[in-house]
């Protein structure tokens, strides 16, 4: 029982400061709380800018696969023709190998549009996730400082002397 009442009388006599403590720990909490999310929203910003710079690679590189192909076709087109003694250089062998470079251009365009959909997605996102970062940061701040002038407002309570009033009826 003793333990209990010199823990209760430490507790009175230092209140003011366990107060301001616990309003110190707590502000650099939420500060550091603020700071580790806006880093992890940043870091997840240059993963998405990456993201979408590397979709666009694939995406190049599929227009180019579909551009090569129509060069093995057209290439397979002259060979026949040529070897079936027609001249491959007109008539239906040349409109078969214009429809097919037509076609394999349609496509690369389409791989072209969406390699740079691709960048733009992944810019939008990186700069949404940093504002996002810098709002948490904020936020973080914010938190800090209510915790701050809570804590010192609990200081002033507990160092202010209240007078007891009475109320006669």
């Amino acid at each position: 029982m003793e333990a209990v009442a010199v823990a209760s009388a430490f507790a009175t006599k230092y209140a003011g400061a366990i107060a301001l403590t616990g309003a110190g720990i707590s502000a650099f909490t939420a500060y550091q709380s603020g700071q580790m999310q806006a880093i992890g929203m940043r870091l997840q910003a240059s993963q998405a800018q990456l993201q979408g710079r590397q979709n666009a690679l694939n995406y190049s590189r599929q227009g180019l696969q579909v551009l090569r192909r129509q060069e093995q076709l057209a290439a397979a087109v002259r060979a026949r023709a040529a070897s079936g003694g027609i001249d491959p250089f007109s008539g239906s062998a040349l409109t078969i190998q214009q429809m097919d470079l037509m076609r394999a251009q349609e496509e690369a365009e389409i791989a072209r549009e969406n390699a740079q959909m691709s960048i733009y997605g992944g810019l939008a996102q990186s700069q949404s996730l940093q504002a996002a970062a810098t709002g948490a940061e904020f936020i973080g701040t914010i938190g800090a400082i209510g915790s701050g002038v809570r804590g010192i407002a609990a200081y002033g309570d507990i160092r202010t002397p209240r007078t007891q009033t009475s109320s006669v009826e």
